[in-house]
Formats: structure tokens, sequence, C-alpha cells
């Protein structure tokens, strides 16, 4: 990691540590028969999601109602597990520069329900973004603490969103195993950050993450381009470089780092509140399979491994996430070094 994200993430989180009101390291979650991340280098585990035809959660699957397919061969399930039988790491990434002062309460609102929606197992972490991104809360499941740390944010200045995500993959999401999600809060904009879109997916994809975008991104572009017409002082949280090219690049990270690893974006407008969409995904969360194998091709190439999973109960679909990249062969032997 770049020394400068490096370091202001390492200071604050040990900032943090040294409060009286930090909570103490929570104790690993339990390790359950065949199920440890990270043994198996090359054991694959995917985030699954079944649903009828009219869009409802089916649950009560078992392994035997599940293909999976890699590069169009079929797989051997190693673990299967049922919806919600898994504790799940929940990293709640919150967009708070200055346009998004607005509707800070709802965001909080929001992200209280969706943390009271979650299984007393699970564990949640709260990074903030502005200028910089800052770790405000690590692990817990205490809500009064959650509910502290996202009362004590102010939205200001501009946005470091791949920054944010850097930060978010390589270094709070490498401490744990096990399920993994991040709900990122955004309106698309990114006005600074070192890293380039290409370097975030890639750390998104090993962190085996699944990632929920919650975006404003065309409800901040429309008003924002009215407010530059109208109020000089509303250009400091737009890009001088607002074009349609621009917007539509932003879109295009933001459908390309959450759909590769099995997540999605949900526009603000398609939903009555921000309560609504936080409630989907946490819904989404709870009523996944996680499933996992070892690929039948061995080779550490690097290259993209395109997956499928299918149902094979009639009327049900299943989706996850769309592929991987292989281990190369020097990354394996550094991994193997003591």
């Amino acid at each position: 990691m770049f020394p400068t994200l490096a370091l202001v993430f390492a200071l604050l989180a040990g900032v943090q540590a040294e409060q009286p009101s930090q909570q103490q390291p929570q104790k690993p979650p339990e390790q359950r028969p065949g199920y440890r991340i990270g043994v198996a280098v090359n054991q694959i585990f995917l985030p699954v999601s079944a649903r009828s035809f009219g869009g409802g959660f089916v649950r009560g699957l078992t392994k035997d109602d599940f293909q999976i397919l890699e590069d169009g061969a079929k797989q051997d399930i190693a673990n299967f597990y049922a919806e919600a039988s898994l504790p799940i790491h929940v990293v709640l990434l919150l967009d708070i520069s200055g346009s998004t002062r607005s509707v800070q309460g709802e965001i909080r609102r929001a992200a209280l329900e969706f943390v009271k929606n979650l299984s007393p197992d699970d564990q949640v972490a709260v990074i903030v973004f502005n200028y910089q991104p800052r770790l405000v809360l690590n692990w817990t499941n205490d809500l009064n603490k959650i509910q502290t740390s996202l009362e004590s944010v102010y939205p200001r200045g501009n946005t470091v969103l791949h920054d944010a995500l850097y930060v978010t993959f390589d270094d709070l999401l490498k401490t744990v195993d096990g399920r993994k999600a991040v709900i990122l809060l955004t309106d698309g904009a990114d006005t600074g950050s070192m890293v380039s879109r290409d370097e975030v997916v890639r750390l998104a994809l090993e962190s085996e993450a699944v990632v929920y975008t919650v975006s404003k991104l065309d409800e901040y572009w429309a008003g924002a381009i009215a407010a530059r017409m109208e109020y000089q002082a509303a250009s400091q949280f737009i890009p001088e470089e607002l074009t349609d090219e621009y917007i539509i690049a932003n879109k295009r990270f933001l459908q390309r780092v959450s759909e590769q690893t099995g997540g999605k974006v949900l526009d603000t407008r398609a939903y009555s509140s921000l309560v609504d969409i936080y409630k989907a995904v946490a819904d989404e969360l709870k009523n996944q399979y996680y499933i996992s194998y070892i690929p039948k091709n061995i080779l550490r190439d690097g290259s993209w491994r395109n997956l499928e999973v299918r149902a094979l109960r009639p009327g049900v679909v299943a989706a996850t996430k769309p592929g991987y990249y292989a281990p190369r062969e020097a990354a394996a032997a550094q991994q193997q070094q003591p």
C-alpha cells in the first residue's frame, strides 16, 4: 500500500485504540467444521442468492440444489452453508463530503436500522471519507457504539472515493476471514484519490467481500449541475472536469466494483428512503447461501475464470459473482514462505 494512506489509516486506528470507549478486540467467530478461509489457498468461496421467478428469496435449499461451473466445467462443492448460518463482517463505508450534508440524518437512521437487522454474531466497522478515509469504529456488534460513531462525523470537503475503497479492502478486510460485505453510500464523485479504478477492483476481488453501493450519483449530478449554474459556492463540491463522460465513467466504476464482487448498485431514486435500501441489503445478506469449491483447473496463471451457479430446483434462479482471477505462481510461492 502506498505510504500516505497507510499512515493515515494506521494513525487513526491507533488513536481510536487508545480511547477508553473503544471496544476490546472481539473474540473471533467460532470455527465451524470444514470452514476456515485461507487454509486451502485455491478454495473459492461464493455468496449465492436464490430467488423465485417472482423475485422473492428461496430458503431451505440444500447442497444438491446447486451446480457450480467454472469456465463451463462442472465443479464439486466442498462446503455448503445455508442462509444466515455463518456470521458476517460488514463495513459501513460512508461518504461524508460536503455534498451529503443534507442527508446525514437519514444516513444515520438507515445505517442503524441496517445493523438492527443483522444477527448477534455479526460484526460491523465504520469508515467515513471526505478528503481522506477515516476508521471511526473497528469491529463490534455493540449498537450503542455504532450509533455514537455515526453521530461523531460532520460532512464537509471533497471526496476520495477510490482511496476509501482501497483502505477498506487492503487494510481492514485483510484482518478477517469468512463472509464479508461492504455497504458503500456515495454520490459517486471522486475529487482527489491517488489510486486507480482498476486497482480498486483488483483489491475488491482479492478481498472476497461483496460490495453493495447505495448510489446517489444520478440524483447528485442533476442537482450539482443546476447548482453550478446558479451558485458559485457549490463549485467546491463539483469536479471541474464534470462532463457526461465523467458521469458515465463513475457509474460504470460503481457497477463494476459492485457486480464483479457479487453485489449490486442500488439507485436511491428507486426507493422511498435510505432505510428501505439498507433493509433490502440486510434481507439479501440474511438469505444468501455460502458455497465453496476447489477448482479442477489447477493452473496458477493469473487468468480470469468465469463462474456460473445454477439452481437445479425448478422455478429458482441463482446468482453469484461473475468470476475471479486465478493466483499466479509467484504469488503462491510468496504465500508458502515462513
